[in-house]
């Protein structure tokens, strides 16, 4: 009896082809994992402000887009936002890390402040905010991630839940007219970072990149610990 020949699998080589091509890189280093935040941190704060801002003015909102009062509002809004949306997108990175950190989550810790306070070292004061804006940020970032530790990692779109009300405060719509939809807005927000979540733990490649995050975060650690008092010698006293 002759054995058919086997069938060439290339369809499924050339699936395989295509979806590397157009598949995101993994997030393994720290440089990958600050573009990361950095980026989806940008994202989460314009698509969720000018997704509620497009819903309530409705038919108005290609107007509004001209209007150099709102863009100005806008950008506030974004830049003011901002803080608010890396710290959220930072404390889903460290609870997905963080279970590969054994004994180390101090570590992990500092490496993400260490990397909120480059990315914000990156940007310029934003308009009409104070001299200490980006001091402010890490220090937050810092206070945030310190709560998250305390506990076990939170349920992604529960994250959301800490700082939603500072990011609808900046909203370019006045008061008046925003005044019951907070919780439509705080849904929104968690909807965003629960796919943004599902990304980074598709691509996050949690073993490698926590190695690489708690030898920074030591290094970090060292570096910001207050130098030993000096000891007093016989010719001192």
């Amino acid at each position: 009896m002759r054995i058919a020949a086997p069938v060439p699998s290339w369809p499924m080589s050339l699936w395989s082809a295509i979806k590397h091509l157009f598949s995101p890189e993994p997030i393994a280093t720290r440089d990958g994992l600050k573009e990361f935040l950095a980026s989806r941190s940008a994202f989460l704060v314009q698509k969720s402000i000018m997704e509620y801002t497009q819903a309530r003015s409705n038919m108005m909102f290609s107007t509004l887009l001209s209007e150099p009062a709102f863009l100005a509002a806008y950008e506030q809004a974004r830049w003011g936002s901002y803080p608010a949306a890396f710290s959220m997108i930072a404390e889903m990175a460290e609870g997905m890390i963080r279970p590969h950190a054994a004994g180390s989550a101090l570590d992990l810790h500092a490496a993400l402040v260490d990397l909120g306070r480059s990315v914000f070292a990156a940007y310029p004061l934003p308009s009409g905010q104070g001299p200490q804006f980006w001091t402010d940020a890490v220090e937050a970032l810092d206070r945030d991630l310190g709560v998250a530790g305390l506990g076990p990692p939170k349920q992604v779109h529960e994250i959301a839940l800490a700082r939603s009300r500072e990011i609808f405060d900046r909203l370019p719509v006045h008061e008046r007219l925003r005044r019951h939809d907070f919780t439509m807005f705080r849904n929104t927000l968690r909807f965003h970072l629960t796919g943004i979540g599902t990304e980074f733990a598709e691509r996050g490649n949690m073993p490698v990149l926590v190695k690489e995050l708690v030898r920074q975060g030591s290094v970090a650690q060292r570096l910001c610990a207050p130098a030993p008092p000096l000891r007093k010698t016989h010719d001192q006293g």
